[in-house]
């Protein structure tokens, strides 16, 4: 019975754990479409306007989704959405601050 307890409480973790880590690869993927919008808009003077936002968007998005999992994560994963929830940020406020 202990035996089996433990394994449940395995399989939570090891989900909890690849959860985390599809969040993260998500988030990578908004900063990587992000990054790209925004080097687009920083070069020219006219740009689309709609999927430099759609990008903004989905920045904001993971940034709202990363606090439930923040909350069930353990130190070392907390870590790592604590970076990542960094580069979000900076992502988010140059393209807020982009001249045009």
């Amino acid at each position: 019975m202990i035996r089996h307890q433990m394994n449940a409480k395995e399989r939570i973790r090891m989900g909890t754990r690849q959860s985390i880590d599809h969040f993260l690869e998500q988030c990578e993927g908004a900063l990587r479409f992000a990054g790209f919008e925004y080097t687009e808009a920083s070069r020219q003077e006219h740009w689309d306007d709609e999927t430099y936002q759609s990008a903004q968007s989905y920045l904001e998005e993971a940034m709202r989704q990363m606090e439930p999992i923040y909350a069930s994560a353990n130190p070392e994963q907390k870590e790592r959405l604590q970076r990542m929830k960094g580069q979000l940020d900076l992502m988010r406020h140059d393209m807020i601050t982009l001249r045009h």
